[in-house]
């Protein structure tokens, strides 16, 4: 057994600090709602039994959101930055959009792939809370760079293209507007700027040309003439709308869905009795109705009791290179620790198509933990020969958390054909990117055993020899809460950017 939402369960260690500095004596009305209060508390924490997953079709577009991140995006004329406001109005879109799926393009003079092709939406939000405006450093944007990279990202009829961006530069987009056409791109523009412009923060004040002037940056409404089969737009309602009205089906698959017994009626049930019990006479005469209650807390501690031991018999046979019986011990645990140790189990059993479909269902929203899924599903699928799914996989992990390992297994599979041999054998013989092939650890406060075919520094992914954890990047920094893109993706961004002398 397992809670869906066990964030509730803390309002019991409240109960539980009232019940200390009170101390009370005997059982009165008042303990007849507390206890009501604390089954309503565990039926919101959602027990629920896992249950055999499903796999489930799905469809939808493929959207290309294009971001301007030339400096002209430091404009204030949109509060707090031009930059910023883009920022909120991708978050509010692709929260809202679960049908979907986003790829995202940084472009300035130079265009680059920041998230391939996605449904991901935690993943795409991680992405654009880490884009750093300070680290930008090109006055120009090159539009059609964007538009080519765009068209390269889908293989797609016609796929959507949204652009936010304060205009660029140029006086006439019509060669832009003829590329769109003749790809048959369906391009909108969410402008974010104003007519009357802004000046552009510098630290040394305002942004100066070559003469000495202050640059002003307006919206360039020139743009416009590159929109295609799309719209001017200003809000996320608006981008909604125009994705609503695409209805293109892009892509079909299928997606594999846990499916979970509901158990919370039972708490439920019990707690509406504690209810009716502290204002009648049933509470004086009910004290045996407990033993119910506490047969229902014996189901959690067993479960919990039972957890630690599969994972104990899990890291056992895992050390002892048992990995098909680690495997079936921590099939046993259905939290996401445990779900996550089985799979690297059966990696190292050579199971990777078993391994790759419980990667699939676990949900997290740590963000170095999500980047060591897709690692290890970047792997599986190079096993597999699927090297199109790795490539797309070690992007995604790139995305969240820069790695060498992750680099160096992008760089080796970009070398080779996909209908060419990758020399695709059993891990535990396997040279591929070793030092990220080792079992990893955990924190201590972590239970569960086990470990995985990468390092990890998450309780919740699981554990090994002890006291391994990854060492971050010294190229980027986390200061104020930002996740970093990795200093090469910064240096692609910013390419060309020298040889600009009047970017307005």
């Amino acid at each position: 057994m397992s809670f869906l939402s066990p964030l509730w369960l803390l309002g019991l260690a409240g109960e539980a600090l009232y019940l200390w500095m009170v101390r009370r004596k005997g059982w009165n009305k008042q303990g007849w709602l507390l206890l009501s209060m604390a089954l309503l508390l565990v039926a919101l924490a959602r027990p629920v039994i896992s249950q055999k997953p499903i796999s489930v079709d799905e469809s939808g577009s493929d959207v290309i959101l294009a971001v301007d991140l030339s400096y002209s995006m430091r404009g204030t004329d949109l509060s707090p930055s031009r930059l910023e406001v883009a920022k909120k109005l991708l978050h509010e879109v692709v929260r809202a959009d679960q049908k979907d799926r986003f790829g995202v393009i940084g472009f300035t003079t130079n265009a680059i792939v920041l998230s391939p092709l996605t449904k991901d939406t935690q993943l795409l939000e991680h992405l654009f809370a880490s884009l750093d405006e300070s680290q930008i450093i090109t006055k120009g944007t090159d539009v059609m760079s964007a538009l080519e990279l765009a068209r390269k990202m889908s293989h797609a009829e016609h796929p959507n293209v949204i652009l936010f961006t304060d205009g660029g530069d140029e006086v006439s987009y019509a060669k832009e507007a003829d590329f769109v056409r003749e790809h048959n791109l369906a391009v909108s523009v969410v402008m974010l700027a104003s007519k009357e412009g802004s000046t552009l923060p510098t630290s040394e004040g305002s942004l100066k040309d070559d003469g000495g002037h202050i640059v002003v940056s307006a919206r360039n409404d020139a743009i416009e003439e590159i929109v295609y089969d799309g719209k001017i737009l200003h809000s996320s309602s608006d981008i909604l709308s125009v994705l609503e009205d695409a209805g293109h089906n892009d892509f079909a698959g299928k997606t594999t869905v846990m499916r979970y017994q509901e158990l919370f009626y039972i708490p439920l049930a019990f707690a509406i009795f504690a209810f009716v019990a502290a204002f009648t006479t049933i509470g004086n005469k009910a004290y045996r109705l407990f033993i119910p209650f506490l047969a229902l807390i014996g189901i959690s501690a067993h479960a919990g009791v039972g957890d630690f031991v599969y994972g104990y018999a899990g890291k056992h046979y895992y050390a002892s290179g048992e990995y098909t019986r680690s495997a079936q011990m921590y099939r046993n645990i259905t939290n996401e620790s445990g779900r996550y140790n089985q799979a690297n189990a059966l990696y190292k059993a050579g199971k990777y198509s078993e391994a790759l479909s419980l990667y699939r269902l676990i949900r997290t929203n740590e963000r170095s933990f999500k980047a060591n899924i897709f690692y290890n599903m970047g792997n599986c699928y190079v096993r597999l020969s699927q090297f199109a799914d790795a490539r797309e996989a070690f992007l995604k992990s790139l995305t969240l958390r820069y790695t060498k390992a992750a680099d160096q297994n992008l760089r080796a599979i970009a070398k080779v054909e996909e209908q060419q041999t990758l020399n695709v054998r059993k891990e535990k013989k396997d040279t591929f990117s070793a030092d990220e092939n080792k079992p990893a650890g955990e924190k201590k406060s972590s239970k569960e055993g086990g470990s995985s075919n990468m390092k990890t520094d998450t309780a919740s992914g699981g554990g090994g020899d002890e006291g391994k954890k990854t060492q971050s990047d010294p190229r980027f920094s986390m200061s104020q809460g930002k996740a970093k893109l990795s200093s090469k993706q910064y240096e692609l961004i910013n390419q060309r950017s020298v040889h600009e002398t009047k970017p307005w």
